[in-house]
């Protein structure tokens, strides 16, 4: 998958459809298949919104079972991202609860990579739901995850705070969205480049097996360095990695990706949504 192919292009149609027929029959979908319905509806796909109402709705009721932070945080977005193709006043409300709900559990955060999702769901979807105040109070937290896990030329830890443990590829690619949603919104330089520290600092682990979520956010990740480095002005301004080459490497995840995929469930929602990020 050099560029965006017609088999990617076929397997996300395929994706589609799956999630659409088990809306179709009332089945509960995952944050991640409302996000993808959500963003298929968005680029034209008007027979999306026949089942994207009553997907929301049902969403909307049964989120609340889902309280693990991984899960909160992917309900957040979901939400965040479903009211630029809806009026649905419950669907703000419900992003906002999830927001307060996230950001009350940071002071007692103990894994790296479920603060960092917490955290980048927080940035994501507080601008779009009238929480811009909370967009400080999350980069705050951000900086202090990153001053008490993170270490120079050795990555980030696994836990915040204890003895040190150096982090598995989960917590070096999620911390590293978080840093990137955090210079998307603040321009500030260091969060970006920490992010392609991490990244660079995580080849080795990005090319051996891994979780097939943990592998689409990392997918996500490269496609977003790539576009930066594709920015002539970033370029100038930032200290980046000579001779990376981030779509290539996402060209090539995705591709790996596509053997691993055994269901049309959450996964393959999720690798549905990096090819989307892939090809924007």
């Amino acid at each position: 998958m050099s560029d965006a192919g017609d088999s990617t292009a076929v397997d996300v149609a395929g994706i589609t459809a799956s999630v659409v027929d088990r809306a179709e029959r009332g089945e509960p979908l995952s944050s991640a298949s409302v996000t993808l319905l959500v963003r298929q509806y968005r680029s034209g796909r008007a027979d999306v919104g026949d089942v994207l109402g009553d997907a929301l709705a049902r969403a909307l009721v049964h989120h609340v079972d889902d309280a693990a932070t991984l899960l909160r945080a992917g309900w957040t977005m979901a939400f965040a991202e479903a009211t630029t193709v809806s009026d649905d006043p419950r669907l703000a409300d419900a992003a906002c609860a999830a927001i307060d709900a996230l950001a009350a559990d940071w002071p007692s955060a103990t894994l790296v990579d479920e603060a960092a999702v917490s955290i980048d769901a927080c940035l994501f979807a507080a601008p779009g739901v009238g929480r811009q105040e909370l967009v400080q109070a999350a980069v705050d937290e951000l900086e202090r995850v990153v001053a008490a896990a993170y270490r120079p030329g050795d990555g980030v830890a696994h836990t915040i705070g204890g003895p040190r443990v150096r982090g598995g590829v989960s917590d070096h690619v999620r911390l590293a969205s978080a840093l990137l949603t955090a210079f998307e919104l603040t321009g500030r330089l260091p969060y970006s480049m920490l992010a392609e520290e991490l990244i660079q600092t995580s080849r080795a682990a990005l090319a051996s097996p891994m979780d097939v979520a943990v592998a689409c956010d990392a997918a996500r990740v490269l496609c977003r360095l790539a576009r930066l480095h594709g920015d002539a002005e970033y370029r100038a301004a930032a200290v980046i990695a000579s001779g990376a080459d981030y779509r290539a490497d996402a060209s090539s995840l995705l591709d790996h990706l596509t053997h691993q995929l055994r269901d049309s469930g959450s996964d393959a929602a999720l690798y549905a949504l990096a090819v989307d990020e892939f090809n924007t």
